[in-house]
């Protein structure tokens, strides 16, 4: 025995110790190893639909989630994680690094809430599509034209496509407005440093004067006044950039999610929108009982200096028509935005619909544009 022991190689019998040990746990993990491959496998079968339902962000939204804001304007519950012992980089339910739920679109709790359930339209509009109908020969780069009644789109033409739009910003800086308590009594004296600079960006209310909350308000929805857009900075008590990041946030709590807006005016043509996205937003004005009166009202009486009364009648040209009653309506128009329209309007036929037409190469192609789709309406388009 000690003859034996003393021919063998330590480090054989140390090599022989070690494969055994393996063999042994190997034996071990092999009753378990079902298990374990079943829920891989189970794990790997669900990722396609977690992959599918987890979408990128606009590249629009992404920069407006940079932007600095002066707080939540939208008082949607954010989602809670769940605890389930995962790691923070895999959230809850959905499996996969860096994922984020969505929450579903709801109207936002700042509207007034007599009217909210009304604004579910918003989300009806979704992605679907209408005929182009190129026989309407319509002048405008984009259309969008949804009918209240039935829920249909009934025409759209290049619909989502990102362009100027002009002065309809101001139905979002409308909005942003109103969407925090402000008193619209409250007086306004408007200084040099809110009358716009850039060129054809006209204003009807002369620096120096002073006029009232509501009057600002009518003069930029109504006669589209510059001025009176940026006026609602200081009605809302807010500097610039956080006013902007409020529309911003607005547009995002609509639903208008393709949306970029950089100025309350829109004078500059870095205030981005989609043909659909603008609908949206004029619908919310039509809904709005403080923003209704004032985006559907032919003229706007404002005082000057002196206390006399000035009459600012809408750009609205189609505005007091028998024909067609106005529940809200904006006009718009750049060098490089050209002529854009957007309105809610009641047709002769009875029918309700928004409506958004967005670059048309002069205003009376505007104008043709829409009474040739209106009459199409009315001519029994479903």
């Amino acid at each position: 025995m000690a003859h034996l022991s003393a021919s063998v190689d330590p480090r054989r019998l140390l090599r022989l110790a070690g494969a055994s040990f393996a063999g042994t746990l190997l034996v071990a993990a092999a009753g378990a190893a079902p298990g374990r491959l079943a829920s891989a496998l189970a794990a790997e079968g669900a990722r396609p639909e977690r992959l599918v339902a987890t979408a990128a962000a606009p590249p629009a939204r992404e920069a407006l989630a940079a932007a600095p804001a002066p707080g939540p304007v939208s008082l949607l519950p954010a989602p809670s994680p769940e605890p389930t012992g995962r790691p923070e980089l895999d959230p809850p339910g959905l499996g996969l690094p860096g994922a984020a739920e969505t929450l579903p679109w709801a109207p936002p709790t700042w509207f007034p809430d007599a009217e909210r359930e009304e604004l579910w339209v918003l989300d009806a509009l979704g992605e679907a599509e209408g005929p182009a109908r190129r026989d309407l020969r319509l002048r405008s780069q984009a259309v969008f034209v949804y009918d209240l009644g039935s829920g249909e789109v009934l025409l759209s033409r290049a619909a989502d496509d990102l362009r100027p739009v002009a002065s309809l910003t101001k139905l979002v800086s409308a909005l942003a407005l109103v969407s925090e308590p402000v008193d619209l009594d409250r007086e306004v004296c408007l200084d040099a440093s809110i009358r716009p600079s850039w060129p054809g960006a006209v204003s009807r209310l002369r620096p120096g004067s002073c006029v009232s909350g509501w009057d600002v308000l009518g003069a930029a929805l109504v006669r589209s006044d510059n001025a009176a857009a940026y006026a609602f900075e200081a009605l809302a008590g807010v500097a610039d950039g956080p006013f902007v990041a409020r529309m911003n946030r607005v547009a995002a709590d609509l639903h208008m999610d393709e949306s970029a807006f950089v100025g309350p005016a829109g004078v500059e043509d870095d205030n981005l929108s989609s043909a659909r996205d603008m609908t949206r937003a004029v619908l919310a004005v039509a809904h709005h009982p403080v923003l209704a009166p004032v985006a559907s009202a032919p003229y706007w009486e404002v005082p000057d200096r002196r206390g006399r009364i000035r009459r600012l009648f809408t750009t609205n040209r189609m505005a007091g028509q028998r024909r067609y009653e106005f529940l809200a309506a904006k006009t718009g128009y750049t060098d490089t935005a050209r002529s854009c329209f957007s309105a809610v309007v009641q047709t002769a036929g009875g029918r309700t619909v928004a409506l958004t037409t967005l670059g048309a190469l002069r205003s009376r192609h505007r104008w043709s544009d829409v009474r040739r789709i209106l009459d199409w309406i009315d001519r029994g388009v479903l």
